[in-house]
């Protein structure tokens, strides 16, 4: 099972540290991804699953979108406060030849898009943060999203292992609260430097304490442990109202060209067929 452990360091530095191989294991194994593709999808994944902890109610929902230029346009994922994620990306076989490994990702990614960290309170409008993209690294552009746009420094790291397949996959998001002291501020900034090396740590034996301890110099209390899994809510209920949106005259020259409809969830690649019988049953709906 995939975990996020939380831990207050000195008094005023949180940090969120994610282990998530196997929710971006079971979520490449369903969209067939390449190498690259993978990586882009499993560092939103995992950005987006460390970010959920930070929503502070039952009935939040936290959405990050990736919004690129070049082979990979688009990778989006959200979460809820259960840990449940899901996640998809728009080109599944993103192949950038000269790289050598998945450590850089910005080419297959492209400078000039912007990342969209969207908040969903259950109020009228949900809050909508946008930043352009300084690196398409991911972790970097949501550490310069945090600090300009909601004044919050912030250290971030993704990534992953990969040997025939992701073997680990995680990440690590710290943040100095409000009331940080000189010391503290000090800590935080020199573990910015410091967590490049997160993904090795995580795959060695390293318990998740240490690993935060390696990257500071003050107490280390740790205040959470959290399961996060890959779960799409899709069902076929929902595919149903989703496909009827688009009017009985639509649906009515489907069934005369096609007889049947076949619409595959972008989260998790489920497809759910339906008959010419069903089709006619929703234009009825539609029209009663």
């Amino acid at each position: 099972m995939s975990k996020i452990y939380s831990a207050i360091v000195g008094k005023n530095i949180r940090v969120y540290l994610g282990d998530t191989t196997d929710l971006v294991q079971k979520a490449v194994g369903l969209h067939h991804t390449s190498n690259v593709s993978s990586e882009a999808l499993a560092r939103t994944l995992t950005a987006t699953c460390i970010l959920g902890k930070l929503l502070k109610n039952k009935k939040d929902v936290l959405t990050l979108k990736v919004g690129g230029t070049n082979q990979i346009k688009t990778v989006l994922a959200t979460t809820d406060f259960t840990g449940r994620v899901k996640g998809y990306i728009s080109n599944t076989q993103a192949d950038i030849p000269y790289l050598t490994s998945t450590e850089k990702i910005h080419d297959a990614i492209g400078l000039g898009g912007n990342i969209s960290i969207i908040r969903d309170f259950g109020l009228k409008e949900p809050y909508v943060g946008i930043s352009h993209m300084v690196s398409a690294e991911i972790d970097q552009d949501i550490a310069f999203y945090y600090k300009n746009s909601e004044q919050q420094p912030t250290a971030m790291k993704l990534g992953t292992k990969m040997d025939d397949g992701i073997t680990c996959a995680g990440g690590i998001l710290i943040q100095p609260m409000p009331d940080a002291t000189k010391d503290e501020l000090e800590a935080f900034k020199a573990s910015e430097k410091k967590i490049g090396d997160v993904i090795e740590k995580l795959a060695s034996d390293m318990s998740p304490e240490d690993i935060i301890k390696s990257y500071f110099d003050l107490e280390v209390t740790m205040t959470g442990e959290f399961d996060v899994d890959f779960e799409c809510d899709c069902s076929r209920d929902r595919i149903a109202r989703a496909l009827m949106t688009v009017g009985p005259e639509e649906l009515k020259e489907i069934i005369s060209v096609d007889k049947q409809a076949e619409l595959k969830c972008h989260f998790c690649n489920t497809s759910y067929h339906f008959t010419e019988t069903d089709l006619i049953e929703m234009v009825k709906a539609l029209e009663s």
